[in-house]
């Protein structure tokens, strides 16, 4: 997931969250999530998330290149 900055350019950003940092174990309960996963936002909306060890980079991909509105710059 780090390497998707360089992959599609500045307006990606990758962050991690503490799971036991206040207020988190609540925000993943609410995204029904059971303990972790990988969530795509735009400002306040989620653009895309994948519970737990489900997450697919291709679809980490496709939902970036669906939201910024084409294919990956090349790299």
């Amino acid at each position: 997931m780090s390497g998707l900055p360089s992959e599609f350019g500045p307006a990606v950003r990758v962050s991690t969250v503490e799971h036991l940092a206040p207020g988190v174990p609540e925000q993943v309960r609410a995204l029904g999530f059971e303990s972790h996963g990988l969530v795509i936002r735009r400002g306040d909306r989620v653009v895309f998330k994948a519970a737990d060890h489900r997450v697919r980079i291709e679809d980490v991909r496709a939902a970036l290149r669906q939201e910024l509105g084409g294919a990956a710059p090349p790299g």
